[in-house]
C-alpha cells in the first residue's frame, strides 16, 4: 500500500497478502448473540440493574441493558448479583469455577452452586467472570484500530492498522491478531511493518500456564521479508488482580527467515524470556495500561540476540471506542540481511473498537 496524502494505493502483492489476512480478521470480528436480560444488579448506593451479565474485568462488571445499553459498573461498586445462568469464575489465586450465582450470600461475598456443591468466594478476590455460552462466536471478544497520519512539509504520510479477536473458556484462551504499519516518505522507498499471530494458552493450577503460539513477520527496516515461528512456553502469573496482571515465561522457538534481497532463508533455534504487564483504572476516564518484553537469544547463530518491546496506553473516549497510544521497539544485534540498521522504532497514534 502506498500512502501518499489522503490517497490509498495498491503497490504489492506481498503487502495485499498481508492486508487481506488483516480483513478476513477484522471480518471474522462478530458482535455476540444476547441471552435474556434477565440478570439483577443492585449497587452499594441503592440502585437496581437489570439486563445481561457480560463479564467482570479489569474491575469492570459488563452488563447489558434494554434502555440504557451496555453500561460499565464498578466491580466494588456491587452489592449483590442475581442471575439464573451458569458464569465461569476466576480467583486471584489462579483457581477457576463454574456455576450459579447463589441468591443468598453475606455481604462482601458471593456464593458459587456448581456439581452439588457450594463455594464462598470474597468477591475481591474475583478478579473475572464469564459466560459459559455454548456458541463458540458468542464468547469471542476483540478489537479493531486504525490510525493515519500525513505531513505535507515532510511529505511522509503513514497508515497503521491492527484487530484482535480472541476466544476464552474455563481451561484455555485462543487468540487471533494482527497489525500492519506502512510508511511512505518522499525521500525513501515505502516500508512496512507487518506481523500476524495465532495462539493458544492453557491455563493450569497455581497460575500456571502454557502457550504455542504461530507467528509471521515482515520488517523492511531489518531486511526480513518474511518470519515464520513457532514457539512453544511455560510461565506463571506472578500477581492477579482486578487491578494489573504480572505475568513471566519461558520457552523455545523455532523459525524460518526469508530475506527481502535474498530468495535464501535460514533456519533458527531460539531462547524465550519474557515478562508482561498490564495495569487497568476504572476512573474516567478507563485508561488501560500494557509493557510486554520479550528476548531471544539464538542456539544456532551463536553470539545472535533478538528483542521485543511493546508498550500502550488504551483510553476510553466513549463507549466502546478508544484512542491507543503504543510504542514498540525491535532489536537484532545481526539481521540476518547484513542491514547496518540494528534497530527498528516507532510511536502509533489510532483510534479503535472494541467488542
Amino acid at each position: 500500500i502506498v500512502t501518499r496524502g489522503p490517497r490509498l494505493t495498491w503497490e504489492s502483492d506481498s503487502m495485499k497478502n498481508v492486508f487481506a489476512l488483516i480483513l478476513i480478521g477484522l471480518v471474522g470480528c462478530g458482535v455476540a448473540f444476547a441471552r435474556d436480560k434477565t440478570d439483577v444488579l443492585i449497587l452499594d448506593n441503592g440502585d437496581r440493574i437489570t439486563g445481561e451479565i457480560k463479564q467482570l474485568q479489569h474491575g469492570r462488571l459488563q452488563i447489558s441493558t434494554d434502555r440504557m445499553g451496555v453500561i460499565d459498573v464498578e466491580w466494588e461498586g456491587v452489592v449483590t448479583v442475581k442471575s439464573n445462568y451458569e458464569f465461569q469464575f476466576d480467583r486471584a489465586n489462579g483457581q477457576r469455577l463454574s456455576g450459579r450465582i447463589a441468591k443468598d450470600a453475606e455481604a462482601g461475598y458471593l456464593v458459587v452452586e456448581g456439581d452439588g456443591e457450594s463455594v464462598t468466594i470474597p468477591r475481591d478476590l474475583i478478579i473475572r467472570i464469564s459466560q459459559l455460552e455454548e456458541s463458540f462466536r458468542d464468547a469471542l471478544s476483540g478489537s479493531m484500530t486504525f490510525g493515519y497520519s500525513f505531513t505535507k512539509a515532510s511529505d511522509v504520510a503513514q497508515l497503521n492498522l491492527g484487530f484482535r479477536v480472541r476466544h476464552r473458556n474455563l481451561i484455555r484462551s485462543f487468540a487471533l491478531e494482527g497489525s500492519t504499519i506502512v510508511t511512505d516518505d518522499e525521500a525513501t522507498e515505502t516500508t512496512q511493518r507487518s506481523d500476524l499471530r495465532l495462539s493458544r494458552t492453557r491455563f493450569r493450577p497455581n497460575r500456571w500456564f502454557n502457550a504455542y503460539l504461530i507467528g509471521f513477520e515482515s520488517n523492511d527496516e531489518l531486511g526480513l521479508n518474511l518470519r515464520s515461528s513457532f514457539n512453544a512456553s511455560i510461565g506463571r502469573f506472578l500477581r492477579q488482580s482486578n487491578t494489573s496482571e504480572l505475568a513471566v515465561f519461558g520457552g523455545l522457538v523455532a523459525s524460518n527467515e526469508s530475506l527481502a534481497n535474498d530468495v535464501s532463508s535460514q533456519d533458527n533455534l531460539e531462547g524465550l524470556l519474557g515478562l508482561e504487564y498490564s495495569r487497568y483504572s476504572f476512573s474516567e476516564p478507563n485508561v488501560d495500561m500494557s509493557f510486554k518484553m520479550a528476548v531471544y537469544p539464538s542456539f544456532t547463530d551463536s553470539g545472535r540476540i533478538r528483542g521485543q518491546l511493546d508498550a500502550g496506553i488504551r483510553r476510553e473516549l466513549i463507549s466502546d471506542l478508544f484512542w491507543d497510544l503504543t510504542f514498540y521497539e525491535t532489536y537484532d544485534n545481526k539481521p540476518p540481511s547484513g542491514s547496518e540498521s540494528t534497530t527498528d522504532y516507532g510511536v502509533v497514534t489510532s483510534v479503535g473498537w472494541s467488542f
